[in-house]
């Protein structure tokens, strides 16, 4: 490509080059380090400086420029190499021009700096190019947690060492996801195409998978959910000239029957006793400065801005030296941070300037964070650098703002409320009253979202322990048990740091490559699983569960992690990796062709070329997959086996069989698979699917 290896392009000899992980990351270098000139080669800007002495060309990477591929076919293979990605990720093809600036550059340059982000992704990198292009002998490493020019010009005052362990480990992870990936997505693909007669693009993960098949089997719970009643006495007191509506805290009552003896009572002696009176000032410390994960909790819970999206809303805030680098799991801000002076920059900014003064005041100066439990070895805490924001989109300046506001009430004052909560006893049950009233309003003045239900009238009311409050309406409520919540795409992303798979900054982009892949699909704010998603679970957790266990998959984790903080090394982890792989795979082939009948009965058969191979095959009365003996396949006899179990709790509120299926049909909190099936008996009017009554 033209101008790639015209070394008249580049006006110095004998300079150091400085790779930057992103085009805008080393415009942000080049303006610290007081860049004197720039050129444009081939669409790719790189910069010329002089710094303490030495004369540096800075150019950007595209993140990867090296990926593994292998030049075998099928599977099980552990034989790989690196590329340049360009070459195999049609993707991926803008970053040729990239790699042949960089590689145009390294011929000349006497040292490297690698100057990519401070984590492993970054460490693995810079080495490649370095390692691939130039001296690994003659590199160093920059290290900073903001592209401030203070902060880079610091690092580059103070270079270190190449960062091994961070490169090995970051290597690593390539290579277990890459061996996990390709072996075991081409086994999906290869049973796909033999099961449904067409090739479809199936992946499978370490994390990945396990992350599926949680959400599946939630989904499936869902499905299979039978709502069951119950009965609680609604009542209303009269407190003063307030009716007031207390909280049953009793266990639900389980038949009509028991509901009406107990309205009886109240008809004859309609008073709520007062059992007991607590008051208490509850004091509630400053939140933690933000990592990642606690920044796309808290984005979603207040603005549904999905994890992936914060994420890289963060990214962008931080390439535009508006924040620290938010791919970091600390909650600790450090104490060499200069505070003040970042305040002082925000208060520049008339949004915060009263809350900054404020801040000031109270603390009298004195600004020491309320730190969080979590650490990380590379960066701290999400902070504001406290450089002015330009003209930010709608998304963009609410993260930022929830950043800034976080920042400056981690350095707050308490928060202090009043509850209170009145216990109640009617004839045997128990009810309360819970009120707030909150005392000093302390880090809430700046983090104004955890919402504090309070009522001044309750809050002065004086409850007498032994009074007797009068009820003035009640009555029966039937209502019934809920489904499991669905997953959504939080909520998958709480569950996978709970049991410690993945990390901060890969956990939000596997939910979505499962989105991509079309294993899950969105479904009003929740998440559904496709029938690839179903196929894909059920193959891996038959054939090969302990591939897609979380204990494995947090196993690897904990080897990533010693192999970052130097205690093991790379080989023997990809060796245990190819042994369990091998294991598994090989099993599966010896048995590959009597996999298609267990498929079908998790997956329809619909009219293609398929069913042609299982057309004399029962089928069940509802769907396209295969049935049993009981005519059912086996989600839809798991319903019928639910929907037989629950039917003795629903009689002791007054249904019939019929009525009890009818009613399953008009509530929402039923499962899809329960409502198929009691639609199917109601049209049937089949003896054999009813019970014995």
């Amino acid at each position: 490509m033209k101008g790639y290896s015209r070394q008249k392009d580049i006006p110095m000899d004998n300079y150091i080059l400085v790779i930057a992980e992103k085009p805008k990351a080393a415009q942000k270098i080049a303006e610290a380090l007081n860049a004197s000139k720039k050129i444009v080669i081939n669409g790719v800007s790189i910069w010329f400086t002089q710094w303490n002495g030495d004369f540096y060309v800075i150019a950007p990477a595209a993140g990867h420029l090296f990926t593994l591929t292998t030049d075998d076919v099928g599977y099980p293979t552990f034989n790989f190499k690196w590329v340049p990605r360009h070459l195999v990720d049609k993707g991926s093809r803008y970053a040729r021009k990239y790699f042949e600036v960089l590689k145009t550059l390294s011929q000349k340059a006497v040292g490297f700096i690698n100057a990519c982000d401070y984590d492993v992704e970054g460490s693995l990198i810079g080495y490649m190019i370095i390692r691939n292009f130039g001296d690994i002998k003659k590199a160093r490493r920059a290290k900073f947690s903001s592209l401030t020019p203070v902060e880079i010009r610091r690092a580059f005052s103070n270079l270190s060492g190449i960062d091994y362990n961070m490169v090995e480990a970051g290597y690593c992870r390539h290579v277990l996801d890459w061996l996990w990936g390709i072996n075991i997505s081409r086994m999906l693909m290869d049973l796909y195409k033999q099961v449904f007669g067409k090739r479809s693009i199936l992946s499978a993960g370490r994390v990945q998978t396990p992350t599926l098949v949680y959400a599946t089997d939630l989904v499936l719970r869902r499905r299979l959910h039978v709502p069951v009643p119950y009965a609680i006495i609604d009542i209303s007191l009269g407190l003063g000239d307030k009716m007031v509506r207390p909280i049953y805290e009793g266990d639900p009552i389980d038949s009509l029957d028991k509901a009406k003896q107990i309205i009886e009572k109240i008809k004859s002696k309609p008073y709520a006793k007062i059992k007991k009176v607590y008051k208490e000032v509850k004091v509630y410390s400053p939140p933690h400065p933000f990592n990642l994960p606690d920044l796309q909790k808290e984005a979603y819970r207040i603005y549904r801005i999905s994890p992936h999206k914060t994420q890289k809303i963060a990214e962008d805030l931080y390439l535009d030296a508006l924040i620290s680098y938010p791919r970091t799991n600390s909650q600790k801000l450090p104490q060499t941070l200069d505070v003040k002076n970042i305040l002082n920059m925000i208060g520049l900014n008339k949004v915060y300037r009263d809350l900054v003064k404020q801040l000031i005041k109270e603390t009298n100066g004195v600004l020491k964070p309320n730190n969080g439990p979590l650490d990380d070895p590379a960066h701290p805490a999400i902070y504001p650098t406290g450089e002015m924001p330009k003209k930010l989109d709608y998304q963009h300046e609410k993260i930022y703002d929830l950043i800034v506001r976080r920042f400056l009430a981690t350095f707050s004052t308490p928060l202090k409320v009043m509850e209170l909560k009145v216990v109640l006893d009617v004839h045997g049950l128990q009810y309360s009253i819970t009120t707030n009233k909150i005392l000093d309003y302390g880090w809430l003045k700046y983090y104004p979202y955890s919402h504090i239900e309070e009522d001044q009238y309750l809050a002065n009311y004086k409850f007498i322990e032994g009074e007797e409050i009068p009820i003035k309406r009640f009555g029966i409520k039937i209502m019934y048990t809920k489904a499991p919540l669905p997953p959504s795409r939080i909520s998958l992303l709480k569950w996978m740091e709970s049991v410690d798979i993945g990390t901060e900054s890969t956990r939000a982009e596997i939910i979505e490559l499962l989105f991509d892949r079309g294993y899950l699909k969105s479904k009003s704010r929740s998440v559904d699983v496709s029938d690839t998603g179903l196929f894909v679970t059920f193959l891996l957790k038959k054939y090969v569960e302990d591939l897609v266990s979380v204990s494995l998959t947090r196993k690897f984790e904990e080897y990533l992690r010693n192999i970052r903080e130097g205690r093991i090394k790379c080989d023997g982890v990809v060796e245990e990796a190819k042994n369990i792989l091998s294991r598994y795979i090989n099993n599966v082939l010896k048995i590959r062709s009597t996999i298609i009948h267990d498929i079908f009965s998790v997956v329809p058969c619909i009219n293609n070329v398929n069913c042609e191979a299982v057309k004399n095959k029962r089928m069940c009365k509802i769907c396209r997959r295969f049935a049993d003996e009981s005519g059912f396949c086996v989600f839809h006899r798991a319903a019928w086996e639910n929907l037989l179990r629950e039917f003795e709790k629903w009689r002791r509120f007054g249904f019939d069989w019929r009525s009890y299926l009818k009613k399953i049909l008009s509530l929402r909190s039923s499962g899809l698979y329960v409502k198929e099936v009691a639609y199917h008996i109601l049209n049937q009017e089949s003896e054999k699917l009813s019970p014995i009554l």
